[in-house]
């Protein structure tokens, strides 16, 4: 029992980041507890059935574990100063698109920048303390962190982020940064003046990896310097009314008439997101079509598919994961009215976004004992945002 939020995750941890940036904007009062503490290795881990990051305990000792579960408790507890999902249906699937592609499209740079330079090596060994057991001396930190980082590369090499691949995936991460610093040279937060589960999930990679590192911090200041300003808009406690923010308003984008710079980014996800997530469905709507109509426990690296990147060959690993996320926007656009569903395929096929409206599994992602799990067919309609 605790008498308040315990936040077990650190800043080492892009999904840390996610939901550190959530709770301080929503005022909820936590504190953040390394996840090499005692009580995460011989309590937290052992009940949630894995190490991993970011889990929260409630004051009643409830754990909680994902940061979109997170985030979706404490929207429906009633604690939150605002919603992050959009009050305009319209909207809030095109949040729920962003939402996914900040989650999982952005992880190629950050692990190429964190892993792959080794001028990065001094300071990455520095914040991985807190994720290592506290208390031990030099040596056996220094095992430690060897092992860990020796897993973290060998998922860096397994989705593509290597030598041969480096210039294509720096050219689209720069590409994807002028376009967003372009967007929040007018714009305080992804779709306008407050942030949305949107802001959340790209603020995980592009401040966690990319806007603390070293190297790929300066490229972001120097390139990118109203980016910058919204990654310190997102670690915030308190708001903040900056030139940008009082330029813009309290309003949200008008996706009837939506500017250029929400467009341009809109467009970059469909030029070089779909094609890896249409290598994911294509892999899992085959599997999935051999599996018994029972409940199969997903794990996070299910196996491996291939897609191209501005003419790379890249390896992909398949995640049950991605699809939890991806239903949630199609979610979304189903319960949206038909005006709604109007606006969004209007705008979608504009920017050439359709599959990520028309590519459907035939069974949804649910979550049992803080694990994926493929549904069976008779579940498929209980497990809305589940």
């Amino acid at each position: 029992m605790t008498d308040q939020v315990i936040l077990y995750g650190g800043k080492l941890s892009l999904y840390s980041a996610r939901v550190r940036s959530y709770l301080r904007h929503q005022r909820i009062a936590f504190t953040e507890r390394a996840p090499g503490s005692e009580r995460a290795l011989k309590v937290i881990f052992p009940k949630i059935g894995r190490r991993i990051i970011p889990v929260v305990e409630l004051p009643d000792g409830t754990l909680l574990q994902d940061g979109a579960r997170i985030i979706d408790h404490f929207e429906a507890s009633g604690q939150s100063r605002f919603s992050v999902y959009p009050d305009d249906p319209a909207l809030d699937v095109v949040a729920g698109l962003f939402d996914l592609f900040g989650n999982e499209g952005l992880m190629r740079p950050a692990m190429h920048y964190r892993w792959n330079l080794p001028e990065q090596t001094p300071f990455v060994r520095h914040i991985f303390r807190d994720a290592l057991p506290l208390g031990k001396n030099e040596a056996e930190s220094d095992a430690g962190f060897e092992k860990l980082s020796g897993l973290l590369l060998t998922y860096t090499a397994m989705i593509g982020a290597n030598a041969k691949n480096a210039a294509a995936i720096e050219a689209a991460y720069l590409d994807f940064l002028g376009r967003l610093n372009a967007h929040f040279a007018v714009m305080p937060y992804l779709l306008g003046g407050r942030p949305t589960i949107a802001d959340y999930a790209l603020f995980g990679p592009i401040f966690a990896h990319l806007g603390r590192d070293r190297v790929p911090l300066a490229l972001m200041q120097e390139r990118a310097p109203f980016v910058f300003d919204w990654t310190e808009r997102m670690n915030a406690f308190e708001d903040i009314e900056d030139a940008v923010s009082l330029a813009w308003g309290t309003g949200m984008v008008n996706l009837e008439n939506p500017p250029e710079t929400f467009l341009s980014l809109l467009k970059y996800v469909a030029e070089e997101y779909a094609a890896e997530y249409a290598a994911h469905h294509a892999y899992f709507d085959k599997w999935l079509a051999k599996q018994p109509n029972e409940v199969i426990e997903g794990h996070r690296v299910f196996a491996m598919t291939q897609f191209e990147l501005r003419g790379a060959k890249m390896p992909a690993p398949v995640k049950t994961y991605r699809h939890f996320l991806s239903q949630r926007m199609t979610d979304a656009f189903d319960d949206a009215p038909g005006t709604a569903q109007g606006t969004v395929r209007t705008l979608f096929t504009r920017c050439g976004l359709e599959p990520f409206l028309d590519l459907r599994l035939p069974r949804r992602v649910g979550w049992r004992n803080h694990l994926e799990v493929w549904e069976p067919f008779e579940a498929a309609q209980d497990q809305k945002r589940a």
